[in-house]
């Protein structure tokens, strides 16, 4: 039988209060948004991107970021992450007491004018201020690279480009680097190629995924990109999420169903210090709350446990 190797354990990381919230259909309530947070501090998650510190015109939902963030009980075993889009955003974030910021950039020259109002070299300028200004408060940042490996508007994004803006964001001394495949259209072989090539180059590099499952192949990314060397990987509750900037027919592009992933790596015996069964109760309740059905394959019955149960 061939031998492949997975990691013992890796890192998840929470977006539902950021990217499931950032394009919901309606208002979601600041004591909503708090509660759910508090509820997904308690099950073992080691970080959750909370918000956005973002012009509230641009992305609405989400203009209660210092309410949120003032209002969770905070543990001292999470990282409380946040979103930043540019300087303002990140003296907020510092002002409300956030532990760490996701620096946004994409690789998609037409979806960075649409989204950040600016170029990609006027985009890694304030990447780099954004940087220095965490650092010297004190802050971990992460790089986040949207649309690493294509473009509603451009297509599948050249290596060169997406490594570029790596190299670039490592010149500039960052702490993390997170791609993004926010159209969630890329593939194995994608993945392993921009990855491999990424460790090759930079083999220091802390390195994560945010994957989106539009196209059905973000636990197959998953797995490439762990065998790789990755150890850290975006999740949100119920697969919740998408860009605010995406063409009007492109609303569900949701991110890898938070409970489907811990149900891989469970089945894989590769440990992520989260509760399963306590994210599959919250999964449900907060779905049934937001009136959203559920999708992910756990919710639908897709685990050993609801099938064994529904024979006997």
């Amino acid at each position: 039988m061939m031998s492949i190797s997975f990691p013992e354990e890796v890192t998840i990381v929470e977006m539902l209060p950021r990217d499931g919230f950032q394009r919901f259909p309606r208002w979601v309530p600041t004591e909503e948004k708090i509660a759910i947070i508090d509820d997904l501090s308690r099950v073992g998650l080691p970080e959750i991107e909370v918000t956005s510190f973002t012009h509230p015109d641009v992305v609405p939902n989400l203009r209660d970021a210092e309410a949120v963030v003032s209002g969770i009980t905070r543990r001292s075993d999470v990282v409380y992450r946040a979103l930043v889009p540019n300087v303002i955003g990140t003296n907020r974030a510092i002002d409300a007491g956030i532990d760490k910021v996701n620096a946004l950039i994409t690789a998609s020259p037409e979806y960075n004018r649409r989204n950040q109002n600016m170029t990609i070299d006027e985009n890694l300028v304030v990447i780099s201020e954004i940087i220095d200004i965490g650092h010297d408060s004190g802050l971990t940042v992460e790089a986040g690279i949207g649309m690493s490996f294509f473009s509603p508007y451009e297509g599948r994004i050249a290596k060169s480009q997406t490594l570029r803006i790596v190299e670039e964001v490592i010149g500039f001394g960052v702490d993390e680097v997170t791609l993004a495949t926010s159209m969630g259209m890329a593939n194995p072989v994608q993945v392993a190629d921009v990855v491999s090539t990424i460790y090759r180059r930079f083999p220091d590099v802390d390195l994560g995924l945010h994957l989106h499952d539009t196209n059905g192949m973000s636990l197959a990314n998953t797995i490439v990109a762990m065998q790789l060397g990755i150890r850290r990987f975006d999740c949100s509750i119920g697969g919740l999420g998408g860009g605010v900037i995406l063409p009007d027919a492109m609303e569900n592009i949701g991110n890898t169903p938070t409970e489907d992933l811990l149900n891989m790596l469970r089945e894989m015996n590769v440990e992520s210090g989260v509760d399963f069964e306590a994210i599959v109760t919250i999964a449900r309740d907060t779905l049934t709350a937001l009136d959203v059905p559920a999708s992910s394959h756990v919710l639908m019955g897709g685990i050993p446990e609801v099938v064994l149960a529904q024979n006997r």
